[in-house]
């Protein structure tokens, strides 16, 4: 398992509660609300810490498997505060524009972004001290051929926010520079 405690920590569950409408095909193991809650996330905390957690616009609210009902749980279990959403996104092509409506049909409109969401088992105030204050939302980065893979740029911009603290990728797919990282995925 993890050897240490993480000041910052980055997960990209495999979500589970996917249907066949407007999903595309799922290539790995998935889990339920309830597996992911039983995984010692208290383990991985540190005294001060912030969790980052990709979730995407068409499973956030969707039924008792809901993105959002985890991690209200795990914020319940634990003590966890919304920090709020300090990412988004955007879905370019490699020539920075942003992607079209492409792979399987929506229910309404084909989502282009993701949504990065941010909890912290401080309370009160700033959980860790700010690098910047003047830090952009919005990442326009393109999506990689690889099924869910995630933008670089968002572990860059975390660093940048929050400096050069301890910190690690949960379900990790690829290991990144100065980050550890955890998952089936990893080489």
């Amino acid at each position: 398992m993890i050897p240490k405690r993480y000041e910052i920590i980055l997960a990209d569950p495999p979500w589970g509660g996917y249907t066949n409408f407007g999903t595309a095909k799922i290539q790995y193991p998935t889990m339920t609300n309830s597996e992911l809650l039983d995984l010692p996330w208290e383990e991985w905390m540190a005294d001060r810490c912030v969790l980052f957690f990709w979730v995407t616009g068409p499973m956030l609210f969707r039924g008792e498997n809901s993105q959002a009902k985890f991690l209200e749980a795990l914020a319940e279990k634990y003590s966890l505060t919304y920090q709020g959403m300090p990412y988004v996104w955007v879905k370019t092509t490699d020539a920075g524009a942003p992607i079209g409506a492409a792979g399987p049909r929506p229910r309404l409109v084909k989502p282009t972004t993701e949504f990065v969401v941010a909890y912290s088992n401080v309370s009160v105030g700033r959980p860790l001290p700010l690098l910047t204050e003047s830090q952009r939302q919005v990442i326009f980065a393109p999506k990689d051929r690889m099924h869910s893979r995630k933008p670089l740029a968002v572990h860059d911009a975390i660093v940048e926010l929050l400096g050069d603290r301890p910190r690690i990728e949960l379900f990790a797919r690829t290991r990144v520079p100065c980050w550890d990282a955890w998952g089936n995925e990893v080489p």
